[in-house]
């Protein structure tokens, strides 16, 4: 008997410590995904006065917490041999609701920043 209910109370622990990312969002967060073939050093949100660093190729950064943002927000990216930068086409003026997202970069034929939105489940 002592066996089973030593098993409960730690099943009963387990389960109800257990939650969800997104039960105690308070803020819109946002991570960098680097969508080309070499390492980003450095992702400058420039009008958050925010930085990105060490993103490897193919990889995602961690996320990072904004009480606003936009759907698109001007960038530069600094990688060890070059920097490019990325501005938005439309001016947003509206914020993102409290959630998670990602903004995807890569670059074109051209060396043009690509810039894709992404919600995350």
């Amino acid at each position: 008997m002592k066996r089973f209910l030593h098993v409960f109370v730690i099943f009963s622990v387990v389960l109800l410590s257990c939650t969800d990312r997104d039960d105690e969002v308070d803020m819109v967060n946002i991570r960098i995904r680097n969508n080309t073939d070499f390492n980003f050093n450095e992702v400058r949100v420039n009008e958050k006065d925010t930085v990105y660093e060490n993103i490897p190729a193919g990889e995602f950064s961690e996320y990072y917490e904004f009480e606003s943002a936009p759907e698109e927000i001007g960038l530069t990216i600094i990688s060890d041999s070059a920097s490019f930068e990325y501005i938005p086409r439309v001016l947003a003026i509206d914020s993102l609701p409290i959630g998670f997202y990602t903004y995807e970069l890569g670059l074109d034929e051209e060396n043009q920043v690509e810039f894709n939105f992404r919600i995350d489940y």
